[in-house]
């Protein structure tokens, strides 16, 4: 997807580290994308070309989540629809994050290694 926006606000991720990146979900041209943030904050992300909407989350402490949306809303109804779904489930998991009853990770997830996938003629001498 063509990111007219950057990933994330600039005012949530500077003197931050990201933990976790990861893509939850994709409708046609829809997607949406949760972070990590290294101190416990989750950000939540539903993009579409011309657009983007974020949500900042604080689970573990005091701080009311925070929303943005920028760009174009989509002409489009089926995409969106889509927007509106992810945004939804993005919603959705925010609130359970919230009322705790979904834990954050206590370490970032381990990156799979591609040396380790079969390739032709590996386990030739």
């Amino acid at each position: 997807m063509d990111d007219l926006f950057p990933h994330w606000p600039p005012a949530w991720v500077d003197d931050h580290d990201i933990a976790a990146d990861e893509r939850v979900a994709v409708e046609g041209d829809v997607e949406f994308v949760s972070a990590l943030r290294a101190d416990d904050r989750v950000l939540l992300s539903v993009a579409w070309p011309g657009g983007k909407r974020y949500l900042l989350v604080d689970p573990v402490g005091n701080d009311a989540p925070q929303a943005l949306r920028v760009g174009e809303v989509a002409d489009d109804p089926q995409t969106a629809r889509m927007i509106d779904a992810l945004w939804s489930q993005a919603l959705t998991l925010a609130k359970k994050l919230m009322d705790g009853d979904l834990e954050l990770p206590t370490e970032p997830p381990e990156r799979k290694s591609r040396l380790g996938r079969w390739r032709r003629g590996a386990d030739q001498d």
